[in-house]
C-alpha cells in the first residue's frame, strides 16, 4: 500500500500545488477540528471549522534527531466567533494540559476541493494556553490572541519511569519491596569484606 494515493502524486508534482494545514485538537471533553479556510471542510470523516487566515502555526520543521521540539499554535479574533478557541481553551484548561495535537496537510484540486485523505505530519502535546491583547490606540482595536504551545512526541522521553534508585519509585516497582528504604544510611558507611 503506498502512502499517497496517484492522484495526490499526480498534485505534488505539478507545478501549482494548492495545500492547508489541518488542526486536530483532542481536548478531554471533545475533539475539535481547524482549518484556515473560509467554510466547513469535509475531509478524512471529519468537519474542519473554518478560522478565516487567523491561525497561524509557527515552529513547524521536519525534524532531524530525537530531542524534543515545540510549535505554537495562534489564533487572532474575539470570544463568541465561530472558531471560538479562546473561550474553549481557557474554559477547557484543564483539559488541555498533554492532550495530543496533530497536524495535517491537505492537497486540493484546482477548484479548491479536497484530494485524500489528510496527510498526518506532525503530533505532540499541548500545554496550558497564554492569552494576550495588543494595545488599542486612537485607530485600531485591541486584538485578542491565544496560544498553545505543544511539545513533539519526544517530550518527557529523558525521564526514565521509575528509574531511580529511591524508595518511592522502588514502591511503584515492587510495592513492599524496603531494599532502597536504606540506602541513605549506607552513604559514607564502611563495610570490612570478608569479615573473618
Amino acid at each position: 500500500m503506498d502512502f499517497f494515493t496517484p492522484e495526490q502524486i499526480a498534485l505534488l508534482s505539478a507545478t501549482t500545488v494548492r495545500v492547508d494545514f489541518l488542526t486536530k485538537l483532542e481536548f478531554r471533553s471533545d475533539t475539535v477540528f481547524y482549518w484556515n479556510g473560509n467554510t466547513d471542510l469535509v475531509s478524512g470523516g471529519s468537519t474542519w471549522k473554518p478560522a478565516y487566515g487567523a491561525m497561524l502555526i509557527d515552529g513547524l520543521a521536519v525534524p532531524t534527531g530525537t530531542a524534543s521540539a515545540a510549535i505554537t499554535i495562534q489564533l487572532n479574533g474575539l470570544p463568541e466567533q465561530a472558531t471560538d478557541l479562546l473561550g474553549k481553551a481557557l474554559d477547557a484548561t484543564p483539559d488541555v494540559q498533554q492532550q495530543p495535537v496533530t497536524i495535517y496537510l491537505q492537497l486540493f484540486d484546482s477548484n479548491w476541493q479536497p484530494v485524500g485523505a489528510p496527510i498526518g505530519i506532525w503530533w505532540g502535546f499541548m500545554q496550558p494556553p497564554r492569552v494576550s491583547r495588543s494595545a488599542m490606540d486612537d485607530t485600531t482595536g485591541a486584538i485578542q490572541s491565544i496560544s498553545l504551545a505543544a511539545e513533539n512526541a519526544f517530550f518527557n522521553r529523558s525521564r526514565p519511569p521509575y528509574g531511580r534508585y529511591t524508595d518511592r519509585d522502588q514502591q511503584s516497582r515492587a510495592s513492599g519491596d524496603r531494599f532502597f528504604q536504606f540506602t541513605p544510611s549506607l552513604l559514607f558507611k564502611t563495610f570490612n569484606y570478608p569479615d573473618y
